[in-house]
């Protein structure tokens, strides 16, 4: 079995492809202070983000249902984490020419330089697409071109959770961020036409 951070990595069942629903939240830590006699604004941004959200299965039959129970059962709550990407956004809408590292260590916050590129290429990645470095899973916020040296700085969200080492992997297709159930409790309900229902709340695990 797979860890990170000594947690487990459970994997999902495969079937089916994709849940029915995933209705995602993005999250900043900024606080606001308003002044109750000029109403001015005190704004602390804490350069830090989050994902959640909440993840609706279509009906399961019996056989796939017990496989997605056993899943929930094995997370132990929040315990173990799993895998799971944004299922219409496999492919990037970006070109990803080349074959793209990280450049440089000890990295931090929402910006990364990447190397690797094909030199020159125009819209490797575009606003929306999703890259993954580790277990790790950021969207990109603005167009990003290669320079004539195949180099080119990623504005990414949420900021980078671990400062990746020099020419550490980027994944551009089939990206999955690393979850955590939301809480210890997991149900799941038996419809009138004797099928499963499954829904269950998870937060990027941090």
């Amino acid at each position: 079995m797979p860890t990170f951070n000594d947690w487990d990595i459970i994997a999902m069942p495969a079937t089916p492809a994709a849940p029915a629903t995933i209705d995602f939240t993005a999250t900043d830590t900024v606080a606001v202070s308003i002044s109750p006699f000029t109403g001015q604004q005190q704004v602390q941004d804490w350069q830090a983000s989050f994902m959640e959200a909440s993840v609706s299965m279509p009906a399961l039959t019996h056989a796939q249902a017990q496989e997605w129970i056993a899943f929930l059962m094995a997370l132990r709550g929040q315990a173990k984490v799993f895998q799971l990407g944004d299922p219409l956004a496999a492919i990037p809408r970006g070109s990803a020419l080349g074959t793209p590292l990280v450049d440089g260590a000890s990295q931090r916050g929402y910006l990364l330089a990447t190397k690797g590129w094909t030199p020159g290429a125009a819209g490797v990645l575009l606003p929306g697409d999703w890259i993954q470095i580790g277990y790790r899973a950021y969207r990109i916020l603005a167009p990003a071109s290669a320079d004539g040296s195949g180099h080119a700085v990623l504005n990414i969200w949420p900021q980078l959770r671990e400062s990746p080492a020099d020419s550490a992997v980027i994944v551009t297709q089939n990206t999955k961020a690393l979850w955590r159930l939301k809480s210890n409790a997991r149900k799941w309900s038996i419809t009138a036409s004797r099928t499963y229902g499954i829904q269950f709340d998870i937060r990027e695990a941090l």
